[in-house]
């Protein structure tokens, strides 16, 4: 198996091996043409310079023959001596450097030509020399001069000129020779670079593609995965460690697929066991995402919609707002959503009339918000407990209650002004311990007065007959009153009262009546489970929509398993000061709710209580003073 690495070196060591041979075809050439101008200055420039050299010793040996001409032997002769032997000398040199055709012919005529004018010019001076006494004429020298001498110099000299032209001529061709090696040497480099240009970046290319081509893939099909597509393989089938990494790679998309395709199995069947768990809930359940969008639904709820929109085509619309109840529904959610707490009202705010066929039923909402598993707020879940017939059986109770209510008003009224007037003396004087019994019957009688209006309140309410006179109303109006009326009450334990409601707070829409009653209720109540010395506060605040109001004591609280029930009729605090009928909070609950708002309650054992409610406000920004 090559490894990625031998194939790195070997490429590397294909493009080394190509500058190589570009590099030795090079020098090769260098050193030829070097050696053709070694050759041009080795065979012929060095016979050129004897050539020069003899043709001025020639010079000078005829020069030496004037000399004895003229009388001057003894620089004739010293001359004659030294350049016969510069002659030979040289003459040796161009003797042992003969390259060129014919030279060696030129060579031996002038050893043959200087030897004979050698012996000619000798004896041409010496004989000068031992007839210098005979006191010879200078026309009788020069004669002998033009007769013996000058012939053989000339021919001489000629063939020293010969001997010249020969080598320049061969220097001339040779330096041609050597400009086309040059002009050759300078093709082929330029061809063979090419060459290896050419083939260095086509092997740069194709390896580099060998190299990235499969990386490449990888990062594409790794992508792919990325985006959820598991259906991935990679064909490639080196065995160098791109080849491993391929193979890893289809390993890994295959063990994923596998996961995925079992946890795809194990969440099918958690969703058909969440769903066979809200198909198997009795009342209708729905699932709205963040939008109120209706996202599931169980049997009951198909059910629901399917009767509730009587469609006999069976084309059923899920969408809660074209739902007659819908627009409810999906304020539950909304209301879910925001206080990002379960929204349970008991009220008729949370009841949900529904037309089933001929008949209305009713359905109670109770919704809860859902959160994925960061514990970001998702959607909700609405459940439609149908109270159709407990509100029926509520109704008999309430015209039960009404009915009783108003019988026992008149007797109670007409025992009141008996017990009045016996107790004030007009039938009789009474003893003290009569007096007492009587008081005590009176007391009684008041006290169960306040129960049948309590009641009657609460039966006209739930039955409708008790009409709201809604209007716009300032928060410090209504609760400035309220606190001047128990004033005194409160005086009369030490407690003191305090409160804390803005002047420029947003008006509300309330029945005045109503609201009175409900302060009524909490006020008395916390009076009266707050010790001497206490503290009642009374707030107003505003919360987006709404006006929140709240009232604080720091009585002995109420416990905790007791605040779910507070609210319903007759429920009464164990072990806390009495004193109420136990329909003073049912009743209050009923007008805010009522009025379209909210009540709640907050509490702990010997710290105190707060009784919150809401009401809306009406004409936010025109309403501020």
């Amino acid at each position: 198996m090559k490894r990625l690495k031998q194939k790195l070196i070997s490429s590397y060591g294909l493009l080394i091996a190509l500058i190589l041979a570009v590099s030795v075809w090079g020098i090769y050439h260098l050193v030829s043409l070097g050696r053709a101008i070694d050759v041009i200055l080795v065979n012929n420039y060095k016979s050129i310079i004897a050539a020069e050299r003899m043709k001025d010793a020639l010079e000078r040996l005829d020069s030496s023959a004037l000399f004895a001409i003229s009388g001057q032997t003894a620089k004739a002769q010293n001359q004659f001596a030294e350049n016969v032997s510069k002659f030979a000398d040289e003459l040796r040199v161009a003797a042992s450097n003969i390259t060129e055709k014919d030279e060696d012919k030129i060579i031996a005529d002038i050893e043959r030509q200087f030897s004979s004018y050698r012996q000619t010019i000798e004896t041409f001076i010496g004989s000068e020399v031992a007839e210098a006494k005979n006191d010879q004429t200078s026309s009788t020298k020069s004669g002998k001069y033009f007769a013996q001498l000058e012939p053989d110099f000339v021919a001489l000299r000629n063939r020293l000129d010969d001997l010249l032209k020969l080598n320049q001529q061969a220097m001339l061709a040779a330096n041609e020779r050597a400009i086309s090696r040059s002009w050759e040497a300078e093709v082929s480099m330029a061809m063979l670079a090419l060459v290896a240009l050419i083939a260095a970046l086509a092997f740069a290319w194709r390896f580099t593609n060998y190299v990235v081509e499969p990386i490449n893939v990888l990062t594409a099909k790794a992508k792919l995965i990325g985006e959820g597509d598991f259906e991935q393989h990679i064909s490639i089938t080196s065995k160098d460690e791109i080849g491993e990494l391929a193979t890893e790679f289809n390993r890994m998309a295959v063990r994923l697929r596998d996961l995925r395709q079992s946890e795809q199995w194990q969440l099918l069947l958690e969703k058909k066991k969440s769903d066979a768990v809200l198909d198997s809930i009795y009342e209708p359940v729905i699932v709205t995402d963040a939008q109120g969008h209706v996202t599931q639904i169980n049997k009951s709820a198909r059910d629901f919609f399917l009767r509730a929109q009587d469609n006999e085509a069976g084309d059923i619309d899920y969408s809660l707002s074209r739902f007659s109840a819908g627009e409810l529904i999906l304020k539950a959610v909304r209301d879910a959503m925001s206080l990002q707490k379960p929204v349970a009202q008991e009220g008729d705010a949370a009841i949900v009339p529904v037309k089933i066929g001929a008949h209305e039923r009713s359905y109670r909402l109770r919704t809860t918000p859902v959160r994925d598993g960061d514990g970001r707020l998702i959607g909700a879940v609405t459940l439609l407990e149908d109270i159709t017939e407990m509100r029926e059986v509520d109704r008999l109770k309430t015209d039960f209650i009404a009915i009783a209510s108003n019988k026992l008003r008149d007797p109670l009224r007409a025992l009141q002004l008996a017990l009045h007037a016996v107790i004030q003396g007009y039938t009789g004087e009474l003893n003290a311990q009569q007096a007492a019994m009587l008081t005590d019957a009176r007391d009684q009688s008041e006290r169960l007065r306040e129960i049948i209006d309590d009641l009657l309140e609460l039966s006209k309410i739930e039955s409708g007959t008790r009409k709201l006179s809604m209007e716009r109303l300032r928060p410090i109006d209504i609760t400035r009153p309220v606190i001047e009326h128990f004033q005194s009450a409160a005086d009369a334990k030490r407690i003191k009262l305090i409160a804390d409601v803005a002047p420029d707070l947003a008006w509300v829409v309330a029945d005045g009546e109503a609201l009175r009653r409900i302060f009524d209720n909490l006020l008395s109540n916390a009076i009266r489970h707050t010790p001497m010395g206490g503290e009642i506060k009374i707030e107003a605040k505003e919360r987006v929509d709404r006006v929140m109001f709240a009232i604080s004591d720091t009585g002995e609280g109420i416990p905790e398993d007791e605040l779910p029930t507070l609210f319903n009729r007759f429920a009464q605090v164990k072990k806390t000061t009495s004193g109420g009928t136990g329909l003073g909070l049912a009743l209050t609950k009923q007008l805010v709710e009522a009025q379209s708002g909210q009540i709640a309650v907050s509490s702990r054992v010997g710290e105190g209580t707060t009784f919150t409610f809401t009401l809306p406000i009406g004409g936010y920004s025109s309403a501020r003073n």
